[in-house]
């Protein structure tokens, strides 16, 4: 203990001197020590200890040389782990003076000309920096939802009952969505339109599933918020996660796989919180479960699928729950006024999955068909194609109306 503390104060003055490779390697030795302290034993025996680690690393995080930010960030990531952290009270305040310094340094990185081939070095370290500060707010995230099992790190011991403090488990999680939405994800999904990295993609859909259970209450708003348009960003977000990713990659498939599973779920909720849809949400649990991971498709391939009929004589039933999660996804995208498919497409692509359901004789479970009438009531009025086939599908889908009982779709307002 005496060894890490002589650590942190030679790391301090090294800080002040101008020399980048004595920075670098403080830097590296520090993180390789928190990497490698065994979880038994403390690292950080006293609170000032353990204040004044945080305070290097602000102050290193804040340098303006990217290379040594760079290692400060990593050094960062290794840090926020709860062995580390737990000495009583936990520094929540300083830990978001960290956290936010860090995301801070990241978004004011000058972002690269959008589609440059091949990326240059400077574009590739600004990748790499914004890559270790998306690891590091993941674990800042994992951290929170351990600290919810610990009632000291909920109650904060030493800290007067009844008072104001924000130094407190709750403030320090909602920090963490707050700050996601004003930062983080702005400034990821913007590189991400200016050059292709499944590594940093892969940690940012993590982050995200972590997010529903930081702050649980409040899930159904985070879910809402994350499918929202923003101004700023030329692609919407959640068009992003559903259509960009490479499905040649098996790690960012399942994480993205996973954050579409939870918000879903969570926009599904919202919707029919008034009802005791218990038994319909364990369906479309594991619809989407053994689903989503082979959902993988651009715009026009998750149409053609859309439009697709089973061959009759094979009792692979895949297609059709691919069919059916494709059009849960499109539902809450569209419930969020995320309108990435072109509704003319998408009436005719639904109008042709309908012709195939009553051609087979399928029934599709009701929370499906509830998303196809709202979808179709969103599309039906936006051309002369759509009037065509407005007698030919109420036609089509009469057969229909026996088989379940209607609610009437979410209305905007209860979505966004």
């Amino acid at each position: 203990h005496v060894g890490i503390e002589s650590v942190v104060r030679s790391l301090k003055g090294i800080l002040q001197v101008n020399n980048v490779e004595l920075h670098k390697q403080g830097l590296l030795l520090f993180t390789e020590i928190l990497k490698r302290q065994p979880v038994e034993i403390k690292l950080f025996t006293n609170l000032a200890m353990c204040k004044d680690a945080i305070g290097v690393l602000v102050e290193a995080v804040k340098c303006p040389v990217l290379e040594v930010a760079a290692e400060a960030v990593k050094a960062v990531a290794a840090i926020l782990r709860k062995d580390h952290l737990s000495c009583p009270p936990v520094q929540y305040v300083e830990l978001q003076k960290l956290i936010e310094t860090m995301l801070k340094r990241c978004a004011d990185l000058s972002l690269p000309p959008i589609n440059r081939r091949p990326a240059n070095k400077a574009v590739l370290r600004q990748g790499h920096f914004l890559l270790s500060t998306v690891e590091g707010f993941r674990n800042a995230c994992r951290l929170a939802v351990e600290c919810q099992s610990d009632p000291l790190a909920q109650e904060n011991a030493f800290t007067a009952p009844g008072s104001a403090s924000e130094n407190t488990l709750s403030s320090f999680s909602e920090f963490l969505l707050r700050i996601c939405d004003s930062l983080c994800i702005p400034t990821v999904l913007k590189h991400s339109e200016r050059t292709s990295s499944p590594a940093l993609m892969e940690v940012f859909m993590s982050t995200l599933s972590t997010l529903f259970t930081v702050v649980p209450s409040m899930h159904e708003k985070f879910s809402r918020k994350l499918g929202m348009q923003n101004s700023d960003i030329p692609r919407s977000p959640f068009s992003l996660y559903i259509f960009v990713l490479p499905s040649s990659n098996p790690a960012l498939n399942q994480a993205c796989s996973s954050f579409l599973y939870s918000m879903c779920l969570s926009l599904h909720s919202a919707a029919e919180k008034m009802k005791d849809s218990s038994q319909e949400e364990r369906e479309m649990s594991e619809l989407l479960q053994r689903s989503l991971p082979q959902l993988n498709c651009s715009v026009p391939e998750s149409l053609i699928l859309l439009s697709e009929t089973p061959d009759p004589f094979c009792l692979d039933e895949a297609l059709r729950s691919h069919q059916y999660c494709l059009l849960l996804l499109l539902y809450c995208a569209y419930a969020l006024e995320d309108r990435f498919v072109p509704e003319t497409e998408l009436f005719s692509a639904i109008r042709n999955f309908l012709l195939s359901v009553q051609d087979q004789g399928d029934c599709p479970p009701s929370y499906v068909f509830r998303a196809v009438l709202y979808l179709l009531a969103v599309c039906q009025d936006k051309g002369e194609a759509l009037d065509l086939v407005k007698a030919d599908f109420i036609t089509t889908t009469q057969s229909f109306f026996k088989f379940f009982t209607f609610s009437p779709p979410p209305h905007k307002s209860d979505c966004v």
